[in-house]
């Protein structure tokens, strides 16, 4: 949800957070890291074609899990769409992935933690579009529908909408709000 020069790396996530958000103790995040960086190698990110081995081992293996999930949840956490993906891109899918964690708070955990803005409360307009599109991608839905999206959101056109309006807009639709493993 940004280019990876301008948002919060790994290293400056609150760890406390991060275990509350991905529903994983600080061990198994040491063991996710450290796997995720055996498989990425020097470069520090996974590509799309080592992604389904470490995504798939999270969940018992690839037999539980449809190669057009992993397709999608590999299109959707790819934010700069390098067709790779970084440690801290893999997290946002852990944490879009812990269903012992409310809906609703998940996606607000990770539209605070990746918000280029982060602080103010505000949502930017570019930054809102990759949300929605993001969102598109995770549920499977057309793209190219954030910018009526957006519309819908910023009814004033002040270019900005508040995290409380976002995360309104997104429990109303019934859309973002189905059950995806």
């Amino acid at each position: 949800m940004g280019a990876r020069q301008g948002r919060v790396n790994y290293d400056q996530w609150d760890t406390n957070n991060i275990q509350q958000a991905t529903g994983l103790s600080p061990q198994q995040i040491q063991q996710l890291k450290q796997q995720f960086f055996n498989a990425a190698g020097r470069d520090g990110v996974i590509s799309r074609n080592e992604f389904p081995n470490i995504y798939a081992s999270l969940y018992g293996g690839q037999g539980n899990i449809s190669p057009d999930q992993i397709e999608r949840v590999f299109r959707t956490f790819d934010r700069d769409n390098t067709g790779s993906i970084s440690f801290d891109e893999f997290l946002n899918a852990m944490v879009m992935n812990n269903h012992n964690m409310p809906r609703q708070d998940r996606i607000g955990y990770v539209i605070r933690q990746n918000n280029p803005g982060r602080g103010d409360g505000r949502i930017s307009a570019q930054y809102g579009h990759q949300v929605l599109r993001r969102l598109n991608d995770y549920y499977n839905l057309p793209s190219g529908t954030e910018h009526q999206c957006w519309k819908q959101i910023d009814r004033q056109n002040r270019g900005y909408v508040t995290e409380q309006e976002m995360m309104g807009y997104i429990r109303q639709q019934e859309a973002y709000n189905r059950r995806y493993r």
